[in-house]
């Protein structure tokens, strides 16, 4: 009996192994895209109208997730609109966004705004990523809201592991040290126009002024100065880094 029961012990124990290595395998493709649109002049108003009453409302009945919508309102443009998508793949999300795009009332919704706002973005950047560390996503808390920096790198050519491993190791706890958490971080499925890698991630603070702060220490902390020549002894790892200060829609989940 006593054999029988440790058979049967050992089996769900497998059972339960077996279970957890197929969601964490399913998380693992998990599909994620970021979207940057560089805003026509004087009409961020107007892209977020249509996001927060048409898109974004129509996107939820077509499962589509957005985890969450950014803006950075410009001085001499319309300023900066990001937003971040996930799905179980590429192939999902695009079928979603076919019905999206075909939903009669999504397309009523884009005309009354086209003609009440007229051109209303100048360019959009879309960036296909691979989850590189699993996000650290609060989507209920209902704390003040955040400001957040998103920044994508140009990663030099066959630096890509070493990169990523210093972001991991070094950048992500030194960042923690002074007040700046990180949300998550990709890698993209595409190179820059230079053919570089992207490396992106996204770090959260209390305000844009205090992400100022926070990085402007990380830079000075000895820690970091030490791991950057320490990790660079062989040549620079990245060439750049795009870097945007954001604060959340009022309709963003991630806030």
């Amino acid at each position: 009996m006593e054999t029988m029961n440790l058979i049967r012990t050992f089996q769900c124990l497998v059972l339960l192994a077996t279970c957890w290595m197929s969601t964490a395998q399913g998380a693992e493709r998990d599909y994620y895209e970021l979207r940057v649109y560089t805003v026509t002049s004087n009409k961020l108003d107007g892209v977020l109208e249509r996001f927060r009453e048409t898109v974004e409302p129509v996107r939820r009945k077509h499962g589509i997730q957005t985890l969450g919508y950014w803006n950075a309102p410009g001085t001499t443009n319309g300023g900066t609109f990001a937003y971040l998508m996930t799905a179980p793949s590429k192939a999902e999300l695009e079928r979603q966004e076919k019905q999206f795009g075909a939903d009669p009332e999504f397309q009523k919704g884009y005309t009354a705004s086209s003609a009440k706002h007229g051109k209303t973005v100048d360019r959009i950047v879309v960036i296909p990523l691979e989850g590189d560390s699993a996000p650290k996503l609060d989507l209920e808390s209902k704390r003040q809201n955040r400001a957040f920096d998103l920044r994508i790198y140009s990663v030099l050519p066959g630096k890509l592991s070493a990169f990523r491993d210093r972001w991991r190791d070094f950048a992500v706890p030194i960042y923690a040290r002074h007040g700046l958490q990180s949300i998550g971080w990709w890698v993209s499925g595409q190179k820059d126009a230079d053919g570089n890698d992207q490396f992106i991630c996204l770090l959260a603070g209390e305000s844009l002024a205090s992400i100022q702060n926070s990085i402007r220490e990380f830079h000075q902390d000895a820690d970091w100065i030490r791991a950057e020549r320490e990790t660079e002894s062989g040549g620079k790892l990245r060439s750049g880094v795009v870097a945007y200060k954001l604060t959340p829609a009022d309709f963003s989940k991630l806030r």
